[in-house]
């Protein structure tokens, strides 16, 4: 069984949130998504920095992400007003991804279930929800796929099944 199969249903559970369905119904209010873009932004980086530190990102140039998110917040949120702080539901998916940042196996499967996700649904994700997504551009889509795809075995499958839930909490 792949990977992909392992983890349908929870991916499937994920698309199914209220919160997906708003996005693809075209009824998510754009302050909730310029919200999402931020909240993104710290476990982004807590997945990234990991993944650099385990060597996983030595042949995934362009895979990183954090730094397009913020950019692409900071474009969307109105310059005068108070920035929002950090979900508690995102705080403690961050402080998860600490714990299990020395796992190199743990740590590919969020990368996988994220970053995967941004280089498939969220292509359809920027057609629908207007603002900035250079988040959502990737320079070899097709390549990175084959290299990430490359790291991935199904003993990631009950790990990248927990990033699911994660998504599922935060959505």
């Amino acid at each position: 069984m792949s990977l992909k199969d392992l983890t349908s249903a929870k991916h499937a559970e994920a698309e199914s949130t209220k919160f997906m369905k708003a996005v693809f119904a075209k009824t998510l209010p754009f302050d909730l998504w310029v919200d999402w873009t931020l909240q993104k932004t710290l476990f982004y980086g807590a997945i990234e920095g990991a993944a650099s530190a385990c060597g996983l990102l030595d042949d995934l140039h362009g895979i990183q992400r954090t730094v397009y998110l913020y950019q692409d917040f900071d474009e969307m949120y109105p310059k005068d007003a108070t920035r929002p702080g950090f979900r508690p539901v995102v705080v403690d998916y961050y402080f998860y991804l600490l714990s299990i940042a020395d796992d190199p196996t743990k740590i590919m499967a969020h990368l996988y279930t994220w970053h995967m996700g941004d280089m498939f649904g969220g292509q359809m994700i920027k057609k629908i929800v207007p603002g900035a997504h250079r988040n959502l551009e990737f320079k070899d889509a097709p390549t990175l796929m084959s290299n990430i795809r490359a790291k991935l075995d199904d003993s990631m499958g009950d790990e990248a099944n927990v990033a699911f839930d994660w998504a599922i909490r935060m959505m």
